[in-house]
């Protein structure tokens, strides 16, 4: 493995995060009417849940929310309101902590869009989406494929 590769896999992720401030989340109290509100008019297929204190509860996605009305056997998009995020949110979605390393990142993003990033409290830091690293795999492909083109000719 090239040096730059083994750098890059070893480099902590916190300059990677999209700050809380920045990212759209929901609260695990809210209705499942707010939350699919939410994710369609910002047009996210899911979100973090925060509670709060600012911990990270979980994702709510509207596969979750969907899923959650088909279980019920007089599926009515009315009641919608009288459920709560906490009633469908997937809860194995703890975060990660920015000091984490990036290979760690990778590997738990190969599933997912994005993971929560949070401190040592649990609380809420930002999201690392798997777009943003696939950005840095690829900068760091093109870089390598121009030097090795430089050092032909």
């Amino acid at each position: 493995m090239s040096q730059s590769i083994s750098q890059l896999f070893s480099m902590e992720i916190a300059s990677l995060v999209i700050p809380g401030d920045q990212v759209v989340t929901v609260n695990p109290d809210w209705s499942l009417e707010r939350a699919l509100i939410v994710l369609t008019r910002r047009g996210y297929a899911s979100v973090p849940v925060i509670d709060d204190a600012g911990r990270v509860e979980g994702v709510i996605s509207k596969t979750n929310i969907l899923d959650l009305m088909l279980k019920k056997e007089d599926f009515q998009l009315g009641k919608l309101s009288e459920r709560s995020v906490r009633d469908a949110m997937n809860q194995n979605h703890s975060g990660i902590l920015a000091n984490s390393v990036f290979s760690f990142a990778y590997e738990v993003l190969i599933d997912r869009p994005y993971i929560p990033i949070i401190d040592e409290d649990n609380r809420f830091v930002g999201i690392l989406t798997r777009k943003v690293m696939m950005e840095k795999v690829i900068e760091l492909f093109q870089q390598e494929f121009i030097e090795i083109m430089v050092e032909r000719s």
